[in-house]
C-alpha cells in the first residue's frame, strides 16, 4: 500500500468514494418481460370482458329463443323467430337508414345493384282510382315482345305452376294500393309463365276519354330484364337531357356514353335529372362527378373508425368539364344522388333546380347473413367539399320550382305514354339557354 493513503474499507473505492457495482446484464430483459406481462394482463382483461359480455348476451338470446320455440301456444319455425329478433335489434338502433332485409327484399336490392332481374320488363304505378297501370315498357323485354303498351291497365295476374300440376294462382289488382306488392307478384323465376288480364283503351289517342275499353289476356314468359338506367334526348336542339334513375354497376359508363351521344347530336349544355333517384353505389356517384369536376374534393366520408375515413378527389380530363349544367332534384333524390348533386353545387358546376332533397347522408353497407337475408347498416357520414353534411338537412335548390300536382296532371287528360308538362325541366332549360346566350354575347 502506498505511503500516506488510508486503507480502503467495504463500500469505498480506492479513492475513498462509494464502491460502484456493475448493473446485472439481465435486468433490462426482466424489466421488458415485466412490462409485457402487465400489458398482456390488461389486454386479457379487456378481451375477457368483451367476450364474456357477448357470450352472456348470446346466452340470454338463446334462452329466450328456446322458451318461445318450446312454450308458445302456436308453434313457430325458428328462422321466423330469429329474423323477427334481428328486425327488432336493427330497429333498436333507431337509425332511419339501417334495416333488416328479409330474403325477398335483399334479393330485390341485389337486383337493383346489377340493374337486371327476372321479370316482365315494365314500370308500373297506381292510378288515382287504384288501378295498376303500365307506365313504361322496356325495349326487348318479354312485355315488349308480347305487345304491351304504356297506358295498359293490368286487371289481374294468373301465376302458372312450373310443373303444370296445380291450377294457376290468381292475383286481383283491382283496388290495389301498393305497387311494390304488385311488382313482387309480377317478377319471378326466369322461364316461369304468367297470364295478365289487360284493359286497353282503343280509338283516337287525342280523345282518350271517348275511347272504348278492350279487355284481353296475354301470357308471358318471364326473362332476364335489363332496367334502363339512363335516358337521353335533346331539348330545343342544343340542350341535352340525361335522366339517371339509379347508381348500379357501371352507371358512370352509361352516363359517359349518354353525354357523348348528346354532344354528337349538337348538345351545348346539359340538364341532369336526378329526381326520384334514391341512390346506389357511392363509387359510381364519384366517377360520374369526376366527368364534370376538373379537380378538388368530390366527397369525404367520416366513419366509426378514423382509419377508414376517405377523401375522394377529382381528376382532370373529364369529358364534360366544360359543359354548362343544371341538375333537377326533388324530395326523393337521396344518398348517392345527393352526393353527386351536392358536389356539383359546391364546385359551382351546376345550379340545382326543383325541390329540397331527402337528406340521406349516411354511408350504408349491406351485410349478407347467409340465409338469403341481410342487414343494411349505416357505417359513416358523407361530408361535401365545402364541409356541409347532407344527413337530415338535404340540399336546398338554387332555383325552387314546384312540379305539377297530381290533380293538374289528371285534368290534362293526356293520351297514354304522353309526357306531361314539366315546369322544373322547363325552368332548368331556360336557365341554360340564358347562360348560353350570355356566353355568346360575351364572346
Amino acid at each position: 500500500m502506498p505511503d500516506g493513503q488510508p486503507p480502503t474499507t467495504a463500500g469505498q473505492d480506492a479513492k475513498g468514494g462509494p464502491a460502484s457495482h456493475p448493473v446485472p446484464q439481465h435486468l433490462p430483459f426482466l424489466t421488458l418481460v415485466l412490462l409485457l406481462l402487465l400489458a398482456l394482463q390488461f389486454f386479457h382483461t379487456q378481451v375477457r370482458s368483451w367476450v364474456s359480455g357477448r357470450y352472456r348476451a348470446l346466452a340470454t338470446f338463446g334462452r329466450a329463443l328456446d322458451v318461445c320455440l318450446e312454450e308458445y301456444v302456436e308453434p313457430r319455425p325458428a328462422p321466423e323467430l330469429v329474423q323477427a329478433a334481428i328486425q327488432g335489434m336493427v330497429d333498436g338502433l333507431k337509425d332511419r337508414h339501417s334495416a333488416f332485409l328479409p330474403p325477398f327484399v335483399h334479393r330485390r336490392l341485389q337486383e337493383r345493384e346489377t340493374d337486371h332481374y327476372a321479370g316482365l320488363g315494365i314500370a308500373i304505378s297506381v292510378t288515382k282510382d287504384e288501378k295498376l297501370a303500365i307506365n313504361q315498357v322496356f325495349d326487348a323485354s318479354p312485355a315488349a315482345l308480347a305487345g304491351l303498351r304504356p297506358g295498359d291497365i293490368i286487371l289481374y295476374a294468373l301465376d302458372h305452376d312450373p310443373d303444370n300440376l296445380k291450377e294457376p294462382v290468381k292475383h286481383d289488382f283491382t283496388g290495389v294500393k301498393n305497387p311494390a306488392w304488385a311488382s313482387n307478384i309480377l317478377r319471378g323465376e326466369k322461364g316461369s309463365k304468367v297470364t295478365l288480364g289487360i284493359r286497353r283503351k282503343t280509338g283516337p289517342p287525342a280523345k282518350a276519354n271517348d275511347a272504348k275499353d278492350e279487355d284481353f289476356e296475354v301470357t308471358l314468359t318471364r326473362g332476364e330484364v335489363r332496367r334502363p338506367v339512363v335516358e337521353t334526348r335533346l331539348l330545343d336542339g342544343d340542350i341535352g337531357y340525361l335522366s339517371l334513375d339509379d347508381f348500379p354497376d357501371d352507371a358512370a359508363g352509361k352516363v359517359r356514353d349518354g353525354i357523348a351521344g348528346l354532344r354528337a347530336k349538337g348538345a351545348r349544355a346539359l340538364v341532369l335529372d336526378l329526381r326520384d333517384n334514391d341512390g346506389g353505389f357511392l363509387d359510381e356517384a364519384v366517377r360520374i362527378a369526376d366527368l364534370f369536376i376538373p379537380d378538388g374534393t368530390i366527397i369525404s366520408t367520416q366513419n366509426r373508425c378514423p382509419d377508414e375515413n376517405h377523401v375522394y378527389h377529382a381528376t382532370k380530363g373529364g369529358p364534360a368539364e366544360d359543359l354548362p349544367m343544371a341538375v333537377l332534384v326533388n324530395a326523393h333524390s337521396a344518398s348517392a344522388a345527393e352526393v353527386l348533386a351536392g358536389a356539383l353545387q359546391d364546385h359551382g358546376r351546376a345550379k340545382l333546380v326543383g325541390l329540397k332533397t331527402y337528406g340521406k347522408g349516411a354511408v350504408s353497407k349491406r351485410f349478407p347473413l347467409g340465409d338469403g337475408s341481410g342487414i343494411l347498416l349505416s357505417t359513416g357520414r358523407y361530408i361535401l367539399p365545402k364541409g356541409r353534411s347532407i344527413e337530415g338537412s338535404g340540399l336546398e335548390p338554387d332555383l325552387l320550382v314546384q312540379p305539377l300536382t297530381r290533380e293538374e296532371r289528371d285534368k290534362l287528360d293526356l293520351p297514354p305514354g304522353t309526357r306531361p308538362p314539366d315546369p322544373q325541366l322547363d325552368a332548368a332549360a331556360k336557365l341554360l339557354r340564358e347562360r348560353l346566350a350570355a356566353a355568346l354575347k360575351g364572346s
